[in-house]
């Protein structure tokens, strides 16, 4: 589930405010104080939690859970928003289950005791109409533990907003609690106050801003950054599966860093980085293995909309359906890639290389002197390889362009932090290029799967049909592609784009 919640800071003297009317019809209703015992788990260097993740383990009474929290985006940057999610478990070996969706962040560390707290909770309701809830106050006195003894004590309110409930609410209840003495937390979780300020640390590999007189070398260090936080900060979501954008995503990912090492490979001392480029070849496979049946039943099901009549309906979910038994034994084996030693090695690879590129002299040379000419022969070859194709290419060939446009558009976007507008222009115009190629190739990919299924010995008579009038679909709207791709070509391959370039 999502929790949303405001975090405030309260003197011991504190009192809680009468809330009735602070929404509509709302009225409080206190609940029971409980006793909490939670012991949190990090890498010793806080890895999790400078990236607004905590995982713990809390006892309250005999119920015993474990709790990871992964942050998410808020709807409002004054409400602290996380993904929670619980196990129930005694304390001991972090679950499996959880300790994988942080894998990315742990990698070859280890994951360790980081703090105890305990903690005296009084709960307030506040209800609105017909007695649902709006919002839970927690009033908590928290006691920071070492081994046996108190370390220290804070006292912390927990405004947590019911699913479904307006922002706005939230903010009714932290303005009354503000104007009677309570104070802003900074929204951090209750371990930020018991670790102190690592927990606030930039998280490893993080994106930076170019310094006023960039080097080649800072331009490599950002791209790689960008890299190595896209990678990890969604693999959660490729683990979980809930979102398939996660999966594509850390592909994209993965891609970016394979392409960005090619872009600057002069640059860069290779001896280090083409193994790592071929481990991430490696884990785009894997990745790739559940993103392309998600693909291909939503480019199926497009072309469905025009080629097939709803007495066919049947007979789609039919064909649509036996992708996810391939699906269902990719995102197996990618989990058994995302919890492996090898994976994990990848990751800490990819994370030093991000925070300490080996640069080769070059790579001192001022930015603007060097970069812009990293793009210049993958244009220029790209534009020859264009040129050759005549005027009804293959498409094995029109995919070749793809993957091309896909390369140096990656490259430009890397330049662009130096280059600027130009650049960022050229890499849209490439963009288009590349999504219309890639819608192509997806028809093509299509037609293959569909004949193939075809020669299934449980194809019944309607599955059959539909079959043939999907790949009559796939065909009609590759021709369609076909005919729109040169455009889009001729508008990106403009001189006018490309002038920056040496």
């Amino acid at each position: 589930m999502i929790e949303r919640e405001v975090k405030l800071s309260a003197w011991p003297g504190f009192r809680l405010p009468d809330l009735d009317g602070v929404a509509s019809g709302a009225r409080t209703r206190r609940r029971e104080t409980v006793d909490l015992d939670a012991t949190y788990f990090d890498t010793a260097d806080l890895r999790l939690g400078r990236r607004g993740i905590t995982l713990r383990h809390r006892r309250r009474g005999a119920r015993e859970t474990w709790t990871l929290k992964l942050p998410v985006e808020s709807s409002d940057p004054a409400i602290l928003a996380r993904s929670e999610i619980d196990l129930t478990g005694p304390p001991g070996d972090v679950p499996a289950e959880l300790a994988l969706l942080v894998a990315a962040e742990v990698r070859t560390a280890t994951l360790v005791k980081v703090a105890r707290l305990m903690t005296v909770r009084r709960r307030t309701l506040v209800l609105g109409r017909d007695d649902l809830p709006l919002a839970e106050i927690d009033d908590d006195e928290v006691s920071v533990m070492d081994g046996g003894r108190v370390a220290a004590r804070f006292r912390e309110l927990e405004v947590e907003i019911a699913p479904d409930v307006d922002d706005e609410v939230a903010r009714k209840i932290v303005d009354r609690l503000v104007a009677n003495g309570a104070e802003p937390g900074g929204n951090l979780p209750k371990l930020a106050r018991a670790v102190g300020p690592r927990f606030v640390a930039p998280p490893e590999a993080a994106p930076c801003d170019l310094p006023g007189e960039p080097t080649a070398g800072d331009v490599v260090a950002i791209a790689l950054r960008h890299g190595a936080t896209r990678l990890i900060e969604n693999h959660p979501a490729a683990v979980t599966g809930i979102d398939p954008e996660g999966v594509h995503q850390m592909r994209v990912g993965a891609r970016r860093l394979r392409s960005d090492l090619r872009t600057f490979r002069t640059l860069l001392d290779r001896d280090v980085t083409d193994p790592v480029r071929d481990e991430l070849r490696w884990l785009g496979e894997a990745l790739g293995a559940v993103r392309d049946p998600d693909v291909l039943g939503d480019q199926i099901r497009a072309v469905a909309a025009d080629a097939l009549a709803p007495d066919d309906a049947p007979a789609l979910d039919g064909i649509v359906g036996r992708l996810a038994a391939s699906r269902d034994a990719a995102v197996a084996s990618l989990h058994e890639v995302l919890g492996s030693g090898r994976y994990r090695r990848l990751l800490d690879e990819v994370v030093a290389l991000a925070e300490d590129p080996p640069l080769r002299k070059a790579a001192a040379d001022a930015a603007d002197a060097v970069v812009p000419g990293l793009v210049a022969k993958p244009w220029r070859d790209l534009r020859k390889e264009v040129d050759a194709l005549g005027d009804d290419p293959p498409d094995a060939a029109l995919h070749e362009v793809r993957k091309g446009a896909k390369q140096v558009r990656y490259a430009t976007e890397a330049v662009a932090p130096v280059v600027g507008r130009p650049a960022r222009k050229a890499a849209k115009g490439l963009r288009r290029v590349q999504d219309v190629l890639g819608d192509h190739q997806d028809t093509v990919v299509a037609e293959e799967w569909l004949r193939g299924l075809v020669a299934a010995p449980d194809i019944e008579a309607p599955e059959a049909f539909a079959l043939g009038l999907l790949v009559a679909g796939e065909r009609a709207h590759r021709a369609a592609l076909r005919d729109a791709w040169a455009e889009r070509w001729e508008s990106a391959a403009a001189d006018d784009r490309w002038s920056w370039l040496p």
